[in-house]
């Protein structure tokens, strides 16, 4: 087996760069030039900054926006939603960073997550680096500007949206026509109405069980429509298990973003456990029912940003073991979610599996009767 690159060579040249770049601190000016956003989140996450990219457009319409990019996410950005450049950046590639230095120098950076990356946007020629309080201390020094992180319930959307700086406007809302869709992919949509399932996620602690798939897959059969499951690479296991006679159309493991997107968009219904394609739903507008397990339903909604989009979060509130309070490095008492691995849950994943069938086709039916716009 290859061994996998080294981070050690970029995060040796971010240091050398952060520590000795030319460009002086000073505040952001409203005459914006360019406006950096630096991460590398995951996919949902990435998606949660698109409230933060509308904002800013708003205030600097004629600022460059320059985010960095997971390789993988890019196809999704492709038609520059709100004019961001997108710079694909992986900590193992060394050369990640000179790809962001010319685009360079920034007049204001802006870190929606972990603190670690202000010294990336350092690095890239950054005057002004902005972000939440919180974390370790060598990673807070980066920040020229550390703003409290909301003393109450807040969705993670509205928080990132918040770093650009001002307040939101009245009406604001996600627009299709700010973000073009992406190129055609190998997906072709059924022109018939169809639901999709996506099964998979990033823990097993998320999964439903088969049969509870397997129930809501009949259900909305008997109500017309066309069932498609889903789930990412490596887990067809799962789709094979709600349905080993091959009953509904299965595309798990087959589809790359591109294609999710184009499945997405022709979609009538969206069921899906918490994960980047409930995300990726807001975007296309997908009327869509999320399964949240360890994770905060309320985190993530309802969003006025993307109030168009027909959305119903189903949930257990009697699972006491949702008790970690951390979120990208800082503590909030209102955060209530759970990060454990398999190996640590004592509890057999009741927050997701005791998630009841009933309560799932109740949103359906709710989600459903409402009109698309």
């Amino acid at each position: 087996m290859a061994r996998r690159a080294s981070r050690f060579p970029l995060r040796a040249r971010i240091a050398w760069h952060a520590l000795t770049r030319s460009a002086g601190r000073r505040p952001p000016v409203e005459d914006m030039r360019r406006v950096l956003i630096a991460h590398n989140l995951l996919l949902g996450d990435t998606l949660m900054l698109t409230g933060l990219l509308a904002r800013l457009k708003d205030r600097y319409p004629h600022a460059r926006l320059v985010m960095t990019c997971p390789p993988a996410f890019l196809p999704l950005y492709e038609g520059r939603p709100y004019g961001v450049v997108t710079v694909p950046f992986d900590p193992r590639d060394r050369h990640s960073l000179d790809r962001l230095r010319a685009l360079g120098p920034f007049d204001l950076a802006i870190v929606p997550a972990q603190s670690r990356h202000g010294w990336l946007a350092r690095a890239a020629g950054a005057c002004w680096v902005r972000g939440y309080a919180g974390g370790a201390w060598y990673y807070r020094a980066s920040l020229d500007e550390a703003i409290s992180p909301p003393d109450r319930l807040t969705t993670l959307p509205d928080m990132m949206a918040a770093l650009a700086g001002s307040n939101r406007a009245d009406g604001e809302r996600f627009d299709p026509k700010d973000w073009p869709a992406p190129g055609p992919g190998r997906f072709v949509s059924p022109e018939i109405p169809y639901a999709v399932l996506h099964l998979g996620a990033g823990s097993p602690l998320k999964y439903w069980p088969a049969t509870h798939w397997r129930e809501v897959a009949v259900a909305l059969t008997r109500q017309g429509l066309h069932v498609i499951l889903s789930a990412g690479p490596g887990q067809e296991a799962l789709a094979h298990a709600v349905d080993p006679e091959g009953q509904f159309q299965n595309l798990a493991g087959r589809l790359d973003l591109r294609d999710m997107w184009h499945l997405l968009t022709a979609a009538r219904l969206l069921v899906s456990v918490d994960t980047g394609i409930a995300h990726l739903a807001r975007v296309t507008r997908t009327p869509s029912v999320v399964l949240f397990g360890p994770g905060q339903a309320a985190l993530y909604g309802p969003i006025e940003f993307y109030a168009a989009a027909p959305y119903r979060a189903v949930t257990r509130a009697d699972i006491p073991c949702r008790d970690e309070t951390v979120l990208f490095e800082r503590s909030r008492p209102w955060i209530r979610t759970c990060v454990r691995s398999p190996e640590d849950c004592a509890f057999a994943a009741r927050c997701s599996t005791g998630i009841l069938q009933e309560n799932v086709l109740g949103a359906i039916a709710a989600v459903l009767a409402k009109k698309q716009p």
